[in-house]
């Protein structure tokens, strides 16, 4: 799971915090390809339903996906950390490549914006509750949990920002996880009253040791297409084995 997906957004810096409650409704579509370090190449498509609620410094919100996964059937897609993986290795399952699809696994978020004039903090924390299928190798059948912690600062119409997070996955009894330290850095530049871009540098510990660790640069552009209608668009490139090769995804919000 990732972490970021708390606060649904195409820039990774701190919401502002807001007088009047608002819930935003969002959907997408993101894709992914890259062998991950495995020698076979690996495909993900992902159509992921959200809702935010934002009332003060209190963001809450829930992420349903839908994936596709065209893969070796040892690769178990739908995990991942802040930033991190988005497959791992089951060793007990055959290679052979299979095509699967189905939902995903639901991931619930909370985050405090901290109230502060100078600095931007964030603290937040996830978790994932196993909704999708293991036979069809979706997700690993147990919980996952994760926090991370975000600081930012603006200068004009740029704010650089820095993030950690620890992921701690569940125990799947056949195959062995471990826990997930990550970071990433990068800016957000205003662009237009009603624009926003970014760009960051990713780096997170994979969750099997049978993947490589990720690193990966992404950049991405978030527009106001009313006061109520928001479409985010973003892409990323891999710097490790085991990264995605390229992923791209588009996201379209609707606020209340």
């Amino acid at each position: 799971m990732r972490i970021s997906s708390i606060l649904i957004a195409a820039s990774a810096v701190a919401a502002p915090a807001l007088a009047e409650p608002t819930v935003e409704l969002s959907t997408g579509l993101e894709y992914q390809e890259g062998e991950y370090g495995t020698g076979e190449s690996i495909e993900i498509w992902t159509v992921p339903t959200s809702v935010r609620v934002q009332s003060g410094q209190v963001i809450l919100s829930a992420t349903l996906p839908y994936l596709r996964v065209d893969a070796p059937g040892n690769v178990v897609g739908g995990g991942g950390g802040i930033l991190g993986l988005p497959i791992i290795i089951d060793p007990n399952e055959p290679p052979e490549r299979v095509r699967r699809d189905g939902v995903g696994d639901l991931e619930l978020g909370a985050a405090y914006v901290v109230p502060t004039d100078d600095i931007g903090i964030t603290f937040s924390g996830q978790v994932k509750v196993p909704t999708a299928s293991t036979s069809k190798g979706l997700g690993t059948g147990e919980m996952d949990y994760a926090v991370g912690a975000e600081l930012s600062k603006t200068f004009g119409s740029v704010t650089p920002f820095v993030g950690v997070g620890y992921t701690m996955p569940g125990d799947p009894e056949a195959f062995e996880l471990r826990n997930s330290l990550s970071a990433r850095a990068g800016a957000a530049v205003q662009m237009a009253r009603r624009v926003r871009g970014h760009v960051a540098y990713g780096y997170a510990r994979s969750f099997s040791p049978l993947v490589p660790d990720e690193q990966q640069v992404s950049a991405g552009v978030n527009a106001g297409l009313s006061d109520r209608l928001s479409l985010g668009l973003y892409g990323a490139a891999g710097l490790s084995e085991g990264s995605p090769d390229v992923g791209a995804g588009l996201r379209l919000g609707t606020a209340f």
